[in-house]
């Protein structure tokens, strides 16, 4: 087998050669845009090991975070949020179908879009771009390049290229979006497209709450796929601690699906080290055109995250099994990242 450490060698080199050329481009960049900007470099490092294998995979991720508000006299027009990710694979099993292979590089779009908010007072905007499908609780949180993620893995889709209209009204928050279903890439298939919403409470209230749905065809790695969900989500905050959960009933490929999630977290007073332990649950009905019959799984995710005043992130997550269904193996992960924004 194909040794996996002199890759990680040899991208963390070229990434240190290549730092004092980072910090010219960023503070040449931030200079370029002007006020109300922000130019951040993402440099990540991940390696992820299967505990009854002895496998290791690995990922790294070169990127730029920029942030601009554009404004006039009068006051704010909007928001330009451009993520360009350079992401290199090694030895990973089961890559995400846009990469040929588990060792592959792409460039890739976290985040690409512009949020029109200049129609009336922010509770009418309308965003154009790639973005977060509106849906549960991973849209309300930023968990992009973190190992620390919600319930995406149980829709199959994090963010899609499309248009939304979204805004803050006195009492409630919304976004409804209209996107290709393609997730990262832009695809001309027209035989995807995803309906998204969500529709919560104000953010930043102790205890939150949301309705979500979502229905369309997805594009996955076997084509496209009909997915139709709804769900219910909360998140209650008390001092250090944030309590969360999500439930959400629909169809997969015509199969009946049901899902469970819930986590509680902890975090210093500074918010530079948090803990956290998730439970996760679905039961999908095997194959609707045979039978009703269906199986379960559920996981449990322990993890731990540290930031330094001085742009360092340093993570790890351990996954584990409580039952599994007959299709679906769930193997015992321990992952840990090092992270770098400046």
């Amino acid at each position: 087998m194909k040794k996996s450490y002199p890759t990680w060698t040899v991208f963390s080199t070229r990434c240190l050669l290549s730092f004092p050329l980072f910090v010219f481009a960023n503070t040449a960049l931030a200079e370029f845009l002007g006020e109300n900007s922000r130019v951040s470099i993402d440099i990540s490092s991940r390696v992820s090991s299967n505990l009854d294998t002895q496998d290791h995979a690995f990922m790294h991720v070169l990127g730029i975070d920029i942030h601009k508000v554009f404004s006039s006299e009068t006051g704010d027009i909007g928001t330009l949020i451009l993520q360009p990710y350079i992401v290199k694979l090694n030895n990973v099993k089961k890559p995400h179908f846009i990469f040929d292979d588990g060792n592959d590089t792409k460039l890739t779009w976290r985040i690409a879009n512009f949020n029109y908010t200049a129609l009336n007072q922010g509770k009418f905007n309308i965003r154009l771009g790639h973005f977060e499908v509106p849906f549960g609780l991973e849209y309300q949180l930023d968990t992009n390049g973190t190992l620390h993620q919600l319930t995406t893995e149980q829709r199959g889709i994090k963010t899609d290229w499309g248009l939304s209209l979204n805004g803050i009204m006195p009492s409630f928050e919304y976004e409804v979006a209209l996107t290709q279903g393609s997730g990262a890439e832009i695809s001309n298939n027209s035989d995807s497209h995803l309906f998204s919403g969500r529709i919560g409470t104000l953010s930043t209230k102790n205890i939150v709450t949301g309705f979500s749905w979502l229905s369309g065809d997805i594009l996955a790695a076997n084509g496209v796929i009909e997915q139709k969900k709804v769900a219910l989500d909360l998140s209650y905050y008390y001092y250090q601690w944030r309590f969360m959960a999500e439930s959400s009933i629909g169809k997969r490929a015509g199969n009946n699906t049901a899902n469970g999630f819930a986590e509680v977290m902890w975090r210093t007073p500074k918010e530079n080290l948090s803990v956290y332990t998730q439970l996760r649950y679905q039961r999908a009905e095997i194959d609707h055109n045979v039978s009703s019959e269906s199986s379960s799984t559920s996981n449990w995710v322990a993890g731990v995250q540290w930031m330094s005043d001085h742009g360092f992130d340093v993570s790890a997550q351990y996954k584990h099994k409580l039952k599994e269904a007959k299709n679906q193996s769930i193997e015992p992960i321990l992952s840990v990242q090092l992270r770098y924004r400046m």
